[in-house]
């Protein structure tokens, strides 16, 4: 084979691998994730690395307390960033499939939890309220209205 046409040849096959890496660059760019949780009270989108972009509520999620949309926010979340990791993983196993490389990629997909099932009192009702602190505190009493020339210890104002 002659230089010229091995030179010619490597610079073909550069072109080509120039191409494939643009276009893995544009989908893994446009990859993202959007999940919707079983009760649709959350919807989330995240980014290709895991980042989340959105987070929506329904109606749904003012009838769960405070620890149930918590723990549906993550489940969901979570969910979204298994799904998006996959994603770029596709996107990039044509090339690198059966590679270290791919081995390494693959190693950071989140594994997915079990579902955690809302808090559960002995009968199998669920809880109404779960609190980490005990009960809420009580709101603090109003303020009296204070006068413009008086300053926050009511004795006026020393510029007088």
């Amino acid at each position: 084979m002659n230089p010229e046409q091995m030179i010619a040849d490597l610079e073909s096959k550069a072109q080509q691998l120039r191409q494939r890496s643009q276009q893995m660059q544009d989908q893994i760019q446009h990859a993202s994730s959007t999940v919707t949780s079983p009760n649709e009270a959350v919807t989330v989108r995240v980014a290709p690395n895991g980042a989340l972009q959105h987070i929506e509520f329904s109606p749904t999620a003012t009838r769960l307390t405070h620890v149930q949309l918590s723990q549906l926010v993550m489940q969901t979340v979570q969910k979204a960033q298994v799904q998006a990791a996959e994603q770029v993983a596709s996107i990039v196993e044509p090339e690198f499939g059966g590679t270290q490389a791919m081995d390494f990629l693959r190693s950071f997909i989140p594994q997915p939890e079990e579902e955690e099932q809302p808090p559960q009192q002995e009968d199998g009702r669920v809880m109404n309220e779960v609190s980490w602190n005990g009960p809420a505190p009580k709101p603090a009493p109003p303020r009296p209205q204070q006068r413009p020339d008086e300053d926050e210890d009511g004795f006026g104002s020393v510029l007088r």
